[in-house]
């Protein structure tokens, strides 16, 4: 099943619903429950990896810096991918900006793009502003969150230029098996389509190895990261975008002219050392993830008529389903009497069926005693 978006006249963003909803309650509320980014590190935390990182970073002038990104850091991020050289890499502020970068150096009004879904916002919005259509591409919760590729040849047409999937997969956890990502990629290769991977929680995978990115299996892939999700360096605001297609990624640079034009030098200094050192915080992530699904695990055996959901398999998100109202009215309520935030799965553009949870954080431990609590007294 798919659904697709009304037309969104050129250039015209529908509001970020999720954006706007964290925008409203994530610096206030007493347990932020939602969070897709595991915890951070404090600036001494990452410059204590490396002996020379202080000296560097106090050293450093402040002036702009490439716009390809810092030769260091793009050294780094090419060697989390096999068979990706430093030059094959585009470095962006956060990952939002490469998502627009590909979308405004690639569509033209008419265009139609195939986006995996539920996924983040932007790659649907993004093509639809520019005048593209969306054709949504449903992953299925009784299937462990996995598409159906048989669907695929059913959504395509002849202005179809863009598959975009984003495995891991925000909000649900889910992730593609490895068959079905080689008939992602054997798909576009035969249809001669640029294959967008938004692959910000890959290294995150809960039990098995990570999939190749899409830089790696597709010459027209073009894989997207970011210091946020697996490093818990937000505020870093440091992500790429990674392709064996250079011109692709100098037309997207040229669309960045425009944008950011570069990245701080001092977060391009702290995301090299951070690369560096990658499995410190990958671990540690995973460590804090991990014992927070058993945790879910726990609270659903409790609570079976309440909640229920498809295990994750990697990231830091989980999705579960409310199974005795509508999830954006429940989790309102929940909010309004215990300070527990959660986001419901309209803010997705997804039915009012689900609430995203976030596993990442060390702090999910007392937000999900409150609400033990409160559903105790339902």
């Amino acid at each position: 099943m798919h659904r697709v978006n009304p037309a969104t006249p050129p250039f015209l963003m529908r509001p970020f619903a999720l954006e706007r909803y964290l925008s409203k309650h994530e610096f206030s509320v007493r347990h932020l429950a939602c969070a897709s980014d595991p915890d951070t590190m404090r600036l001494d935390e990452v410059l204590a990896l490396d002996p020379t990182a202080r000296d560097r970073l106090l050293g450093m002038s402040l002036g702009y810096t490439e716009t390809k990104g810092a030769p260091a850091l793009r050294a780094a991020i090419a060697r989390r991918y096999c068979g990706i050289e430093p030059d094959d890499v585009l470095v962006h502020v956060g990952a939002e900006e490469p998502i627009f970068t590909f979308f405004r150096s690639t569509l033209q009004p008419g265009d139609h793009v195939i986006v995996l879904t539920p996924t983040y916002q932007s790659l649907t919005s993004v093509a639809e502003a520019l005048g593209a259509t969306v054709s949504r591409w449903d992953a299925r919760e009784a299937d462990g969150w996995q598409p159906d590729p048989a669907e695929l040849e059913a959504l395509v047409t002849p202005k179809t230029k863009v598959l975009a999937i984003n495995t891991p997969q925000n909000p649900t956890g889910g992730l593609l098996s490895a068959d079905r990502f080689e008939a992602v990629c054997d798909f576009a290769a035969k249809h001669g389509l640029w294959l967008l991977g938004d692959e910000v929680y890959r290294g995150l995978e809960h039990g098995g190895p990570a999939l190749p990115s899409v830089a790696e299996a597709s010459a027209r892939g073009v894989g997207l990261g970011a210091m946020a999700k697996v490093y818990g360096l937000a505020g870093l605001r440091i992500g790429w975008a990674v392709s064996r297609d250079r011109s692709r990624l100098s037309q997207m640079e040229a669309v960045k002219d425009f944008l950011s034009i570069c990245a701080p030098g001092p977060s391009e200094l702290l995301a090299t050392v951070a690369l560096e050192h990658a499995d410190v915080f990958r671990l540690r992530a995973l460590a804090t993830v991990r014992s927070n699904v058993s945790l879910i695990e726990g609270l659903l055996e409790q609570f079976p008529r309440h909640l229920s959901w498809s295990r994750p398999l990697a990231g830091t998100t989980g999705f579960l389903r409310v199974l005795e109202e509508p999830a954006s009215a429940w989790s309102q309520r929940l909010l309004d009497e215990t300070g527990v935030l959660l986001a419901p799965s309209l803010l997705f553009d997804w039915p009012d069926t689900h609430v995203r949870v976030g596993l990442g954080r060390a702090s999910l431990g007392a937000a999900m005693g409150v609400l033990s609590t409160w559903l105790e007294r339902q």
